[in-house]
């Protein structure tokens, strides 16, 4: 090789040599944890912008903790322990009625994601609240969103249900059903596809009484949104990616959901996942509207969880989401994209 030829391939090497830490840290990740409530079928947003990689292609390396309660995951945000929280939206209205500021930058989970099962052949179907009279319903322990919509069902109204609510943790709710401590149970996807398919039946829903409700949102602490509003932005866009990726690939959101709860049967896991597209539970879009909000609030409000307002303005902060570009927003708990009608295969 000629020495003008190899001087310049040399040149060339040096070059690259010496660019190539300024290229790996331009292309380092960000490391960010999110904390949620526990491993939800609910969040399958979450899961499928991290498993399909909407994050790293938004910079950011994301951690997934699970601390076991609503309020756990925001006290996490708060403390900094983690970035966002994923969980009940309205912890970050009682946590500033407690001098603790934070604001819910997405909405996650929309309605009322909630069915009551029961393997007892006695139990009919009913629509009305009067229809728990008499009987036990196991949910998640207080402060949960499922015992505080439980309660809300009972109190009727002001003409209070004669029932008494038995409280469990996540994952054990059918178990005391099939163990007589409890008559039914008030349970989320993929548990009540599960139920189904051993021989319980859906007996009643309480979304007719909620209507659309903020049930899960991704949530910031003041400080770190006005710190780190990039970051907030890119969350948002990777979480906007994976609703979209949903409604318009239902084979891939199976997929993602086999793989991330490889101990639910496939079958349970489209008749699930079909559920929450068709009923709305899992939205198109990001935007969290001001009305589900405000059901989620009065709830908490009803029950005595909080004494405050708990005004929008104040807590929900829809910049970022509002700057991804998304299909329309269907109502919750109207049909949403047709999903596929292939029949699911046995696993």
């Amino acid at each position: 090789m000629p020495r003008a030829c190899q001087a310049f391939a040399l040149s060339l090497l040096l070059t690259a040599s010496l660019l190539q830490p300024a290229l790996a840290q331009t292309n380092k990740l960000k490391p960010i944890t999110i904390a949620q409530f526990g491993h939800v079928f609910l969040y399958m947003p979450l899961y499928v912008a991290v498993k399909k990689g909407f994050f790293k292609d938004e910079g950011l390396d994301v951690r997934l903790v699970s601390t076991g309660g609503d309020e756990k995951t925001f006290t996490a945000v708060i403390t900094g322990n983690a970035q966002f929280g994923v969980s009940d939206p309205t912890f970050t209205a009682i946590a500033r009625e407690r001098g603790q500021g934070g604001k819910v930058v997405a909405g996650i989970v929309r309605g009322v994601p909630f069915w009551v099962v029961t393997f007892k052949k006695d139990i009919q179907k009913f629509d009305k609240p009067e229809g728990f009279k008499g009987k036990r319903i196991a949910t998640y322990t207080a402060p949960s969103t499922s015992y505080a919509v439980m309660k809300k069902v009972l109190q009727n109204g002001g003409k209070k249900v004669d029932a008494k609510i038995v409280q469990g943790a996540f994952g054990t709710l059918l178990a005391l059903v099939r163990a007589n401590q409890a008559d039914m149970a008030l349970d989320i996807e993929p548990i009540v596809s599960v139920a189904t398919s051993e021989g319980a039946q859906i007996v009643y829903s309480p979304a007719s009484v909620l209507g659309d409700f903020a049930f899960t949102g991704l949530t910031v602490s003041d400080d770190y949104m006005k710190k780190n509003p990039d970051d907030v932005q890119k969350a948002v866009n990777a979480i906007a990616r994976a609703m979209d990726f949903i409604q318009k690939d239902y084979e891939g959101a199976v997929k993602v959901a086999c793989a991330d709860f490889p101990e639910v049967k496939e079958s349970v896991v489209r008749e699930a996942l079909k559920r929450l597209i068709k009923e709305g539970t899992i939205p198109k879009s990001p935007i969290l509207p001001e009305n589900a909000w405000n059901s989620a609030i009065a709830l908490r409000k009803e029950i005595g969880d909080l004494k405050s307002s708990g005004a929008y303005k104040e807590n929900v902060d829809m910049r970022f989401a509002e700057k991804v570009k998304q299909a329309p927003q269907a109502p919750a708990g109207k049909p949403a994209t047709p999903v596929s009608t292939a029949k699911p295969s046995k696993k």
